[in-house]
């Protein structure tokens, strides 16, 4: 099989991501809520249960600066981690791609056509659209050059009754993807 060779720090490396996108809400500590896209999360930790996420936090260029979110998450210690689905591409492009450190006042949530949802244990809404919401207190933190590895212990998890009932399968290979 032939190949071609990428590097790291070229625009090609870049574009590979093997993860599907979700959308964290947070609020900040006077309880704005904000909404970003993340394209690389996971499940980090068996027992207990620990999620990961990618969260910008320094200058990188154009596209690499600190978000409105991870100050939310700084200020609070909480965020929830929205599993979209398909029917969701357009409003994680939205919410993706405005931000409330460039644009302040900027409502995400109604920009892309979603509904704030209380959550159970966190002050972070929940997306009603999204089948599976996962409300986390940050664990820990690793600092990278231009992200943060944010851990969060879940401490409730939403699922979509149509999901819990097989009516409805969430399948991670036509999940939405960054490209």
């Amino acid at each position: 099989m032939e190949k071609l060779i990428g590097f790291p720090n070229r625009e090609a490396w870049r574009t590979y991501s093997g993860t599907s996108v979700v959308m964290i809400t947070a609020v900040d500590a006077l309880g704005r809520a904000d909404i970003c896209t993340v394209g690389a999360w996971s499940l980090v930790n068996g027992v207990p249960p620990l999620y990961g996420i990618a969260m910008c936090t320094k200058s990188a260029g154009a596209n690499y600066f600190k978000r409105h979110t991870t100050t939310c998450i700084e200020q609070t210690g909480e965020f929830v981690i929205n599993v979209p689905d398909e029917s969701l591409t357009k409003a994680w492009g939205i919410c993706g791609t405005v931000s409330l450190t460039t644009q302040p006042d900027a409502d995400k949530f109604a920009l892309a056509g979603l509904t704030r949802t209380p959550a159970a244990k966190v002050g972070a809404p929940l997306i009603g659209e999204c089948p599976v919401n996962i409300e986390c207190r940050v664990h820990s933190k690793h600092v990278l050059p231009s992200h943060d590895w944010i851990v969060g212990e879940p401490l409730a998890i939403h699922w979509a009754q149509d999901v819990i009932e097989g009516r409805r399968r969430l399948e991670w290979n036509r999940a939405p993807k960054l490209v």
